[in-house]
């Protein structure tokens, strides 16, 4: 495992941090950890949102007009004479 050492903490931040860790009863590099852990699922997690809402963009781009497939489905209708 590796270690991160952070620096130039502010005090208030400090105190906050090592108190929210002691109410959750985990020390304060299991609550920081958890922290980093959560920010990068997060992180994973809208990257994959933006993939999936480009693709699904790009998949509304190739969709055919609701008013051609009415117009293509009146006509095949006609056709078949089954209006």
């Amino acid at each position: 495992m590796a270690d991160i050492q952070i620096r130039s903490v502010d005090e208030q931040l400090a105190r906050e941090a090592k108190a929210r860790a002691t109410q959750t009863h985990r020390t304060l590099s299991d609550y920081i950890k958890d922290l980093i852990q959560r920010d990068l699922e997060a992180a994973a997690q809208t990257q994959q949102m933006r993939a999936l809402l480009a693709e699904i963009q790009a998949d509304q781009q190739s969709l055919v007009p609701r008013s051609s497939t009415a117009s293509a489905l009146a006509e095949v209708r006609r056709e078949m004479g089954t209006e």
